[in-house]
């Protein structure tokens, strides 16, 4: 999901990780599943197949784990800022902001092949950041091209 905002020639765009479920669902969905993976073991359990519980809190253990990395990583974006004065790319990871000020002037944009897709790629001197991590393939060359447009207007 992304937002982009443009006005009197400035230009900003937010890219998040795409999370189809909120936290409650996302709780809801683990008690369910939890609950009807005990009620299964526990039948089979009751008919005399015991090693079956075991598993079912294997699976639930491995179930509670995979939710909360997908929990940890829910607050992921990436925004990109462009004014008169600085391009501005900040990444958040995690619980980790990097920030990068790039000179709009001595900006380029570029697209380079990576696996099946493409990157987006803003340098600026010795200095590059991969941008549109969050996007689709149409949405990283709508960035591309929307970016490269804005930084050459900023140029003259």
């Amino acid at each position: 999901m992304s937002d982009v905002s443009s006005r009197s020639g400035d230009f900003s765009i937010v890219a998040r990780r795409n999370c189809s479920m909120t936290p409650r669902q996302l709780w809801t969905f683990f008690l369910v599943t939890a609950a009807l993976s005990l009620l299964i073991a526990t039948a089979w359990a009751v008919m005399g197949a015991l090693w079956v519980v075991p598993f079912a809190g294997l699976e639930i253990g491995a179930l509670a784990i995979a939710f909360i990395a997908y929990g940890r990583r829910v607050g992921d974006f990436e925004r990109i800022q462009l004014n008169d004065e600085c391009l501005l790319v900040e990444v958040c990871e995690g619980a980790q902001l990097s920030r990068y000020e790039f000179v709009p002037a001595w900006a380029n944009v570029e697209t380079c092949r990576a696996g099946p897709g493409c990157e987006v790629v803003v340098r600026c001197r010795d200095r590059q950041i991969v941008v549109g991590r969050y996007l689709d393939e149409d949405g990283r060359a709508s960035l591309a091209r929307e970016l490269t447009v804005r930084l050459r207007e900023k140029r003259f």
